[in-house]
């Protein structure tokens, strides 16, 4: 990502009042850019754990899925919805991480369509998931406000 990017920063708590499923998963988005690109993390816990001490599949598609739809919906300030995704698994994620990352980057933004391309790392740095998510972008503001209503630049914070 280029430098001179301007980074908008996510109002954590006005996200988890709008979307209570990831706040309660430890789900949060950090950042959005200026590019259409975002970053968001998974705080493992326990309860994030398969029984094989591994962090459960399902919360890294949850943690994909939240991060590429709230990067799309602040890219073109609507919200959206998933309509589709393909997601692969490329090597565990163990429980001894404290944060497996996201990384969601447009790979083509439309009027009714995105494709957003997103990239999982663990605390080492080693990728650990990718996916390609579709999102429907829909003309609807999010209960009453709409996403650039959450974000500030890291200017102004």
């Amino acid at each position: 990502m280029d430098s001179s990017t301007k980074k908008k920063l996510l109002d954590a708590e006005a996200i988890a009042r709008y979307d209570p499923f990831s706040s309660h998963n430890n789900i949060r988005v950090t950042a959005t850019y200026e590019d259409g690109s975002g970053e968001g993390e998974l705080i493992v816990t326990r309860e994030s754990l398969n029984p094989h001490g591994i962090v459960h599949g399902g919360c890294l598609a949850a943690l994909a899925d939240s991060v590429g739809g709230w990067t799309a919906s602040s890219a073109q300030h609507r919200t959206c919805v998933t309509v589709n995704y393909a997601f692969h698994f490329l090597r565990p994620a163990m429980g001894t991480n404290q944060k497996i990352r996201c990384r969601a980057t447009p790979e083509k933004t439309g009027r009714t369509l995105s494709v957003y391309h997103v990239s999982l790392t663990d605390d080492e740095g080693l990728e650990v998931a990718t996916g390609n998510f579709t999102f429907f972008m829909m003309d609807k503001r999010l209960n009453g406000t709409t996403p650039e209503c959450l974000e500030h630049t890291a200017a102004e914070s």
